[in-house]
């Protein structure tokens, strides 16, 4: 099994604090639902149920902590909703040492040590899903540099041996409005799973900095499904298409749809241009002119839907 989640836990041995001696429904993919909890580091923290936060990890890392690190918290700044969660690279101190430590949020209840390492348990899941889906925004001096990261797994249990079936982890590039991404998933087994693991950090890296911030919210793990407006679809046109040099004229006859922020994602998922909100209009230009050649996806968030368009690079 690729140990994705055992990277919040990696973190920890970069940061120089050094330790002590000793296909269903899935509950708050919305982040609406936070509780008061008793954790490692006391009574009364608020996190996000059903999901483990920094806290949680290093605090059972540690065996303790004396205070909470504050870097999962809970803000009104939501895509949709009431709330959403804010992962915030903060400095820490503990026994004198003081790190900076990124927010970490995982999918799950439960810490697992052994001799092996300590795994993030996920939650029971036997679907298999075609994509996940998630809004975010990063911000921060350095958020380019501090390489935010989303990673996903299926696994299976195979006489107490944990198996992947499935696998995806992208980094997040900056953005300042909430972002729309897709990431397909690709299977590298037939076995149907019995659990589901997704992890998000504001930072990727051993050495964070302060002041990062990820903003989390509306996460959908399922199957894409053919749902898109027509009308809404035919009213934007792509010239040309393909392009030999990157370049995409988009066209419409309802300039409000050209002024919704875009994100451009390739073959895999990965996010490679994103546009902001702008002002209405009849053109639009896209410009993937530093991309290799091959098929992009463009969705326009506009009020009414998403509407999807396909690119070729030539």
């Amino acid at each position: 099994m690729r140990a994705f989640t055992r990277i919040a836990l990696a973190l920890v041995a970069g940061t120089g604090l050094a330790a002590s001696a000793q296909g269903q429904a899935l509950p708050n993919l919305n982040l609406e639902t936070w509780t008061q909890r008793t954790t490692a580091v006391g009574t009364g923290v608020e996190a996000p149920q059903n999901w483990q936060t920094t806290d949680d990890l290093y605090g059972d890392f540690f065996g303790s902590l004396p205070n909470s690190t504050t870097t999962v918290s809970k803000t009104t700044d939501a895509h949709g909703g009431t709330y959403a969660a804010l992962l915030t690279n903060k400095l820490y101190t503990l026994q004198g040492a003081s790190a900076t430590l990124p927010g970490i949020m995982a999918l799950g209840s439960q810490i697992n040590f052994s001799s092996d390492g300590a795994e993030i348990t996920g939650v029971p899941y036997t679907s298999r899903p075609t994509q996940i889906q998630f809004y975010y925004k990063l911000t921060g001096a350095a958020a380019a540099s501090d390489s935010a990261a989303i990673f996903f797994s299926l696994t299976h249990n195979v006489a107490g041996s944990t198996q992947e079936v499935a696998f995806r982890g992208v980094l997040l590039p900056p953005v300042a409005t909430y972002t729309l991404v897709t990431l397909p998933i690709t299977y590298s087994s037939a076995a149907a799973p019995d659990s589901v693991h997704l992890t998000f950090l504001s930072s990727n890296t051993s050495h964070p900095t302060v002041g990062t911030q990820l903003f989390v919210d509306d996460v959908t793990i399922g199957t894409v499904t053919a749902t898109r407006n027509a009308e809404l679809q035919a009213a934007v046109s792509v010239a040309p298409n393909p392009s030999t040099d990157g370049r995409f004229t988009l066209n419409t006859t309802q300039p409000a749809l050209l002024a919704a922020p875009f994100t451009v994602t390739d073959a895999t998922g990965r996010v490679v241009l994103q546009g902001p909100k702008a002002s209405p209009a009849a053109l639009r230009e896209v410009a993937l002119g530093d991309q290799a050649a091959g098929l992009y996806t463009l969705q326009l968030h506009t009020e009414q839907g998403t509407v999807v368009q396909k690119l070729v690079v030539k």
